[in-house]
């Protein structure tokens, strides 16, 4: 698993938690007794649902070890736990699974899907939200570029990272929809599309370093390193070209699941 810097995560905190919001809207749940917010990150949707529902436990987990820091350095009566959720099942059955932009991360996380909705108790919420962002030029362009930005136009990176890249994350959602409608009661998916008003220099970059782009970051080093944010920095300014008024507006496709068992 590659590394998470919370400080480049969280440059655009506020338009981040814009999905993961309206994903919380949706949970319907009159009173759970446990709650687990799966990748929970800085911790902020944790404290939220905390606040919501009072008499819940509350249980924020995480593989990374930096974002679990700073979401305890924030006082609260959350839970936080490090947990690999490729591999993370709970102990007990909760009422109440969230996960904002964590399962893309997992590789055909299909089998861990129809996992967590065993793991619910009897009337439980699945509520998952993933990004739709494969084919944007922000992520086209981080595949071009690592094919062509070597020296005489060879590949950066090893073969592994590139077909990691490569790889489209998450299916259609009629995809999602037969997958789980067969093991719960009523599923509801959809899909958004934001337009993110993005300020600063360079804007698109320095949100993709905080999310897409990290696998890269973690394995280019030096002169290769170099040579990739070189050549990106270019494309993806010719591609999202800053308005008169100094700000970058950036698609933000995202697909929402709320599942209830």
């Amino acid at each position: 698993m590659f590394s998470w810097d919370p400080t480049q995560y969280h440059q655009y905190g506020g338009l981040r938690l814009r999905p993961a919001l309206d994903l919380l809207a949706q949970v319907d749940h009159r009173n759970p007794k446990l709650v687990y917010d799966v990748g929970t990150g800085g911790g902020e949707m944790a404290r939220l649902m905390a606040q919501r529902w009072p008499e819940a436990t509350v249980v924020g987990t995480d593989t990374s070890v930096e974002m679990l820091g700073k979401a305890a350095a924030t006082p609260s009566r959350v839970k936080w736990k490090q947990h690999d959720v490729q591999n993370w099942g709970p102990t007990d059955s909760p009422d109440i699974i969230y996960s904002n932009a964590v399962l893309h991360w997992v590789p055909e996380h299909d089998s861990l899907l129809i996992r967590l909705v065993d793991s619910l108790a009897p009337g439980g919420v699945l509520a998952i939200q993933m990004p739709l962002s494969w084919g944007e030029p922000s992520h086209r362009l981080m595949r071009e570029v690592l094919a062509t930005a070597g020296a005489d136009g060879a590949p950066l990176g090893s073969v592994e990272l590139r077909s990691r890249m490569g790889r489209c994350p998450v299916g259609e959602p009629a995809h999602y929809h037969r997958l789980l409608s067969p093991v719960v009661d009523t599923v509801e998916i959809w899909t958004t599309r934001y337009l993110q008003v993005l300020e600063g220099p360079d804007p698109v970059l320095e949100w993709v370093k905080g999310t897409a782009l990290r696998p890269v970051l973690d394995e280019l080093t030096g002169a290769e390193l170099e040579s990739f944010l070189e050549r990106y920095r270019r494309e993806v300014r010719s591609a999202y070209e800053q308005g008169p008024d100094g700000t970058t507006l950036f698609p933000f496709p995202r697909l929402f699941i709320v599942a209830h068992k």
